[in-house]
């Protein structure tokens, strides 16, 4: 991820340098890479309506709280003219959330014995984005405005435990092997700038929020999984 926004930044510097200020001409197609660093959580639901469901709700959001995940991937742009565009691609995100350090309750102290843990949960999906994007203005700078739906096709849920001892710390990562739906939907809203470098070339940089529209499995007590981010976005005209 981290290697991925050092190109883009550094071909954003080349280009801003090698092509000066022309934003001459217009291309009605781009392909373009992404990556959004995102904050990542999800909001339960009770489906079975029972109080022992309702409890696990109240303990779960008690220690449950946001994680950090990623969307990135590669985009094509179709500009229908100089303001409205379609646009779609192919994305990897991993969402989820994870859980606040919990203190094991022990009588005796023992050293093989943690003294505290933390589970992340992370969620891999194939993203694919179909967004109408709205732009205005004529300079160099113009506001970006996009709204959408990406279908997310579920690859794997995997848990990273951390487990605190009192002179250590350890990690495991191990897939959970729960059953969650293959296929979920979810809505996307953005709104941003977009900087013209040259008459081919553009950058996108747009806060956008992504939230799952079905529920991720059909148990008693199920999660519904949003990401907020900010997407940063390196277009090319062809």
């Amino acid at each position: 991820m981290k290697n991925l926004a050092i190109f883009i930044l550094t071909v954003f510097v080349f280009s801003a340098y090698g092509q000066g200020n022309s934003t001459s001409g217009f291309k009605k197609i781009q392909v373009g890479i992404n990556i959004s660093p995102d904050l990542c959580f999800r909001i339960l639901k009770n489906n079975d309506g029972s109080s022992s469901s309702e409890n696990i709700v109240h303990f779960r959001d008690s220690i449950e709280t946001i994680k950090m995940g990623y969307t990135t991937g590669l985009n094509v742009c179709f500009s229908l003219n100089k303001t409205i565009g379609l646009e779609t691609g192919i994305q990897y995100s991993d969402k989820g959330y994870q859980t606040i350090v919990t203190e094991f309750v022990s009588i005796q102290p023992d050293p093989n014995i943690p003294e505290k843990v933390k589970f992340i949960y992370h969620f891999h999906y194939i993203d694919i984005p179909l967004k109408a994007n709205f732009t205005l203005g004529n300079k160099k700078v113009r506001f970006l405005t996009s709204i959408g739906i990406v279908s997310n096709i579920f690859i794997k849920e995997t848990q990273t435990e951390i487990l605190y001892f009192t002179d250590r710390k350890e990690k495991e990562k191990d897939p959970t092997g729960y059953e969650y739906n293959k296929i979920n939907l979810s809505a996307a809203i953005s709104a941003g700038i977009d900087y013209k470098i040259n008459s081919r070339m553009n950058l996108r940089i747009e806060p956008i929020f992504r939230y799952g529209i079905l529920k991720i499995n059909d148990t008693p007590v199920t999660g519904y999984l949003w990401n907020a981010g900010l997407n940063i976005g390196y277009y090319f005209g062809i």
